[in-house]
């Protein structure tokens, strides 16, 4: 239920938490791919285990570089935070492969003409 004066994020169950009076969803064993509002599409960060956090009074979504989602996997499992308010778009997977699968779709002969 949606109470007056508090945001609330749906569409992932009832698996939310709350943090300063506002509510966010559990993302702790799902795979986020995030774009930016302040950067393009092909600069986009995918973390796994991401928990929100409240750093200098703004609230940032905390998680690891997911493996395989950086150029030689140079930043695979380092923390790194990302503002909320800088997040654009955000999509939820339930695992890694999932997303991999995903976008290996993207990547057939079809697109490439």
């Amino acid at each position: 239920m949606d109470l007056p004066g508090r945001r609330v994020f749906k569409g992932l169950k009832e698996e939310a938490f709350r943090l300063n009076e506002l509510y966010f969803p559990d993302f702790s064993d799902k795979i986020l791919l995030i774009y930016l509002g302040n950067r393009n599409s092909e600069e986009s960060v995918v973390l796994e285990n991401v928990a929100f956090q409240v750093q200098g009074d703004k609230i940032f979504m905390v998680g690891r570089i997911a493996e395989g989602t950086t150029p030689n996997d140079w930043a695979s499992g380092v923390i790194t935070a990302v503002a909320w308010d800088s997040i654009e778009q955000y999509l939820v997977f339930d695992s890694l492969q999932e997303y991999m699968d995903r976008v290996a779709r993207s990547f057939t002969e079809e697109n490439f003409h």
